[in-house]
C-alpha cells in the first residue's frame, strides 16, 4: 500500500500590528506626499480614482472603506489589514504583501496579478474574478472565500491552504496543485492540466467533477 505523506499545516503568520493613529485626512492626500504610509488607521472612507506606484504601506487597517477605480502598482503591504473593505476591480499588480489579512471584504475583479504573497490570508471574502494569475504565493491561507471564476493560472504555490471555498470554474492552469487539500472546497468546473492536478488531495466526489478533464463522458 502507498504511504501518504502528510499534509503539512499552512501557519499564516498575521500582521504585527504597532499603535495606529486615525487618519483625518484621505490616502489621496497621504499618497500625494508621502512615498510611505504608515501607523495609521483609516475608518469609513472612499477613496476614488488614486493610480500611484511604488508606494508602501506600514502597519496600516483599512476599516470599512471602499476604494473606487484605483491603482496601486508595484506598491509594497507590509503589516496591513483590510476590515469590510470593498476593493473590487482595483489593482495591487507586480505589488509584495508581506503579513496582510483581507477579512471580510469584497474583492471582485480584484487584480492582484505578478505579486508576491508571504503570510497573507484572505477570510470571509467575495473574490469572485479574481486576478492573481502569475503570483507567487508563500503561507497564504483563503478561508470561506468565493474564488468563483478566479484566475490563479502560472501561479507558483508553497504551502497553501483551501478552506471551504468557492472554486468553481476558477482557472489553475499551469499552476502545480501538489501538496495542496481541496477536500473541503467546490472545485467543479475549474480549469487546469491534468499534470498541475498531480499530489493534489481530493474526496472520491471531487474526483467525479474532474472526470470531464480526461474526456471522459460519464452515461448512466
Amino acid at each position: 500500500m502507498m504511504k501518504r505523506n502528510p499534509i503539512k499545516p499552512v501557519r499564516v503568520v498575521p500582521p504585527m500590528m504597532e499603535e495606529q493613529e486615525v487618519s483625518t485626512t484621505t490616502l489621496q492626500e497621504w499618497l500625494d506626499k508621502e512615498e510611505t504610509v504608515s501607523h495609521l488607521l483609516f475608518c469609513k472612507g472612499k477613496e476614488e480614482g488614486i493610480d500611484k506606484s511604488y508606494k508602501s504601506f506600514k502597519n496600516c487597517t483599512f476599516r470599512h472603506q471602499t476604494f473606487s477605480e484605483c491603482k496601486f502598482r508595484s506598491s509594497q503591504l507590509t503589516d496591513v489589514r483590510f476590515e469590510n473593505c470593498d476593493l473590487s476591480n482595483i489593482s495591487f499588480a507586480e505589488s509584495s504583501l508581506y503579513r496582510v489579512e483581507f477579512i471580510s471584504c469584497k474583492l471582485l475583479g480584484t487584480n492582484l496579478s505578478e505579486t508576491t504573497m508571504n503570510h497573507v490570508l484572505l477570510h470571509d471574502c467575495n473574490a469572485g474574478y479574481i486576478n492573481l494569475a502569475m503570483s507567487k504565493m508563500n503561507q497564504v491561507r483563503f478561508a470561506h472565500s468565493q474564488l468563483r471564476n478566479g484566475s490563479l493560472n502560472d501561479c507558483r504555490f508553497s504551502s497553501i491552504a483551501f478552506d471551504s471555498c468557492d472554486l468553481v470554474e476558477a482557472d489553475f492552469s499551469h499552476a502545480s496543485l501538489r501538496g495542496i487539500d481541496l477536500r473541503t472546497s467546490r472545485i467543479s468546473g475549474i480549469t487546469l492540466n491534468i499534470s498541475d492536478l498531480k499530489g493534489a488531495v481530493i474526496t472520491s466526489l471531487q474526483a467525479m467533477d474532474l472526470l470531464p478533464l480526461l474526456g471522459v463522458v460519464i452515461e448512466d
